[in-house]
């Protein structure tokens, strides 16, 4: 039998025969969704979500705070001469083989199902300038309709008149209506809380983000109100086990303009009309600046919201944080890295396409 000194060091160098074994996997996304993405994780994730959405406080936030203190403990410790080189290994080694194995069979295999656009049979092989223009007016004709409804005028922006709690409470009835296009997309058992992070989510430039540990979402709760519709739907969309960011953008849409709410509706719009906008610039600035001069000065003092917000919270480590996520989403099977927010392009010319707004 192996003492249970060797039993560690076996699983602290586990890491790599995972990785090996993970990188394997992703080369049968068919096998991924069928028994992991709507077997085993469909369960798993209803499960926990069931259980940690009963407490009013994000549990997975407190576990980070918990390991990063237990974390600057032991490596004090090792600097202090009272850990041995070989102890403080061990301990890593253990922690980043514990955690990449927890990570992939939590939530990480959702990386590499199959992509939404196959699942929902969406046809995103061609992109039309016309397509775009197109659905930018409507979109543009949609988002002044619903400011003028919810801000009495075409002067001021919109203003939820909701906490962030009943936002995040009402989440879920979108996908109650989605659920009858796409059953696919069935969502039970909330669990989205405002982050104990905030502040840093903040400088760190993150809206929200999904714990794949716990499976809580958290949304930033700083950023501007009549945003976090939409964030809220967005990390309900991994919750459901799509990783993609596209994916989850595109989810996080049609969750928010099936949503009884038009305060949901406006969130979702504006969404889609600021990646149009930056798409029509790539075809035309001269075309871009047409169709902001059709936006209600409301919608666009809420644009304004949402940039000076970002603006307030700009500082010199913001490349690096972006660089670090970058890099992550390019290590989890999307290519694009952080520009796969914007690829929703796609995926909204499609949906439109067979469903015009």
């Amino acid at each position: 039998m192996f003492s249970p000194k060797i039993g560690r060091w076996l699983l602290a160098i586990s890491f790599v025969p995972l990785y090996f074994l993970v990188q394997w996997l992703r080369e049968y996304p068919e096998f991924i969704e069928t028994y992991y993405s709507n077997g085993f994780y469909r369960f798993w994730s209803q499960g926990i979500r069931y259980v940690l959405g009963r407490f009013p406080i994000s549990i997975g936030d407190l576990l980070y705070i918990v390991v990063i203190v237990w974390g600057f403990i032991r490596i004090r410790k090792h600097f202090k001469g009272k850990t041995p080189v070989r102890s403080l290994l061990l301990f890593v080694g253990t922690a980043v083989s514990l955690l990449y194995l927890l990570f992939n069979l939590s939530w990480g295999l959702n990386y590499h199902r199959i992509s939404l656009q196959k699942s929902l049979e969406l046809n995103t092989t061609s992109k039309d300038s016309m397509a775009l223009f197109n659905l930018t007016k409507d979109l543009i004709l949609r988002a002044n309709t619903l400011q003028l409804k919810l801000a009495n005028d075409t002067k001021n922006g919109v203003s939820v008149p909701y906490t962030t709690k009943e936002i995040l409470e009402k989440g879920i009835q979108g996908y109650k209506v989605l659920e009858k296009k796409y059953p696919s997309l069935t969502y039970h058992h909330e669990a989205v809380k405002k982050s104990l992070f905030a502040w840093p989510l903040s400088y760190m430039g993150y809206a929200g983000y999904l714990n794949p540990f716990t499976l809580e979402a958290q949304v930033n709760q700083k950023i501007p109100a009549y945003r976090l519709p939409v964030v809220a739907t967005h990390e309900m969309a991994h919750q459901l086990g799509y990783a993609s960011e596209r994916d989850t953008n595109f989810i996080g849409y049609l969750a928010g303009i099936h949503h009884p709410d038009q305060y949901f509706n406006y969130a979702s719009t504006t969404l889609a009309l600021s990646y149009c906008l930056r798409d029509v610039y790539r075809e035309s600035p001269k075309r871009q600046q047409e169709f902001i001069a059709l936006l209600n000065p409301g919608v666009l003092k809420n644009f304004q919201e949402s940039n000076r917000f970002w603006e307030t919270y700009q500082n010199p480590l913001s490349p690096y944080f972006e660089s670090i996520f970058n890099r992550f989403l390019k290590m989890n099977n999307q290519a694009q890295g952080v520009k796969s927010y914007g690829q929703i392009i796609q995926l909204l010319l499609a949906y439109h396409a067979q469903y015009p707004l």
